[in-house]
């Protein structure tokens, strides 16, 4: 359980990361994102249920979580945005 709670948190992070890309809205004819962009920090939330799982010692769900993190990365990279 605690490492589907980690994945999905780090799901929606990525999932923010992609939505407010500056390059790939461009490349996808998009209109620009602007409202304020929290890259820094959201790649560090994004990261941050895998040091939860490391510091409360479990350690099977942080290496399912560590694999996982990785291909929900390029899962949420590959789909084109949907035309209006």
């Amino acid at each position: 359980m605690s490492t589907l709670l980690a994945l999905v948190t780090s799901l929606l992070l990525l999932l923010y990361l992609r939505n407010t890309d500056p390059k790939r809205r461009r490349v996808h004819h998009q209109p620009a994102w602007h409202k304020e962009r929290y890259q820094k920090i959201t790649w560090i939330m994004s990261m941050l249920p895998g040091a939860v799982l490391l510091f409360l010692e479990i350690y099977a769900a942080f290496i399912m979580w560590f694999a996982a993190f990785s291909l929900i990365g390029w899962l949420v990279a590959v789909p084109k945005p949907k035309k209006n």
